[in-house]
Parts: structure tokens; sequence; C-alpha cells
């Protein structure tokens, strides 16, 4: 479990870590040197065309391609996004961008960071629709977390996704 509350009780139960998310400007290039030097395995690419909610601006629309590695169970996720996009190198840089853990409760857990302090910068819904069913929230000191519903069989797809077949 993680503490978020300081005090060694967690106020809200949290799933595992499942992936570290790494921006990267060219998937490709980072897979080949991540199998060289890891020896780490790929899932087959997937390419979303996301629409994902951003306080004080709305809806966007971004194209974002991303690939884990096979192994686990902590996997790593490397994003690659459109000219533009929250994923942009050009804009953000390469390099380690997120911590994704596995939620119940999408909402309930961005409402206990929230109220600790921490910034939602995008979500796949806004606050009044529960968030949907990821965010990206930072905290006070710069961590990036993704916290991501296991509901609506989010999980299995991920486990299929490993094992070699398609992310949807």
């Amino acid at each position: 479990m993680i503490d978020l509350t300081g005090a060694g009780v967690p106020s809200f139960e949290w799933g595992e870590v499942f992936h570290v998310g790494i921006r990267v400007a060219d998937l490709e290039v980072a897979q080949r040197e991540l199998t060289s030097s890891m020896g780490v395995h790929w899932t087959s690419s997937a390419h979303i065309p996301m629409k994902a909610w951003v306080p004080g601006q709305g809806y966007r629309k971004w194209d974002l391609t991303i690939s884990f590695s096979v192994e686990g169970p902590v996997h790593i996720e490397l994003l690659h996004g459109s000219p533009g996009s929250y994923w942009d190198t050009s804009i953000g840089g390469a390099g380690l961008h997120h911590i994704g853990v596995w939620v119940d409760d999408v909402a309930r857990a961005n409402e206990e960071l929230v109220r600790q302090g921490w910034v939602v910068e995008l979500a796949g819904r806004p606050p009044e629709e529960g968030y949907g069913s990821f965010t990206y929230t930072r905290s006070p000191a710069g961590v990036l977390l993704e916290p991501e519903t296991t509901r609506a069989g989010a999980r299995e797809r991920f486990d299929r996704w490993y094992a070699g077949g398609s992310l949807f």
C-alpha cells in the first residue's frame, strides 16, 4: 500500500504500482535500446486517438502511441505523443514521466490526492463526471501519478496485451 497521509495509515486503499511511463521521441528506437540493454520484450504498439479533459481547457484531442514491456510485475510504458500533445517530447522533454497505479475508484483516489495538495493535470473526464478511467495528478514535490481504473476489464485487457494479444 502507498501511504499518502504521512501518518502511517493510508486513508484510501491503493492498488499496486503496475507501470512507469517514459516519454520518448521515437518509440521503436527506445524499444531497441531497452531490449539491447535490459533484455525486455514489448507488446505490439497501440495507437490511441486520445480525447482527454484538461483543467481550464476542456476536452482536447491528440494522438498517442504506447507500448509496454511484457515483463513485470512493474512494466515499462513507452509513450510517444503527437506534436503539441501532453506527451510531446519537444514540449516536455523525454524521460521518466509518471507512475501508474491500479485503483478501484479513480474519482475517490483523485479526491484524496487533491485534498493533499496534488493537482490534476489531465483526465479521461472532468471531476464532475468522476474523472473517467485515469488521471495524471502531480504532487506538490513534482511526482506525476496515474491512477488507473481496474473496472470494466481494464486490468484483463492489459494482461491479454502482455501475453501477445491486442490492447483493444
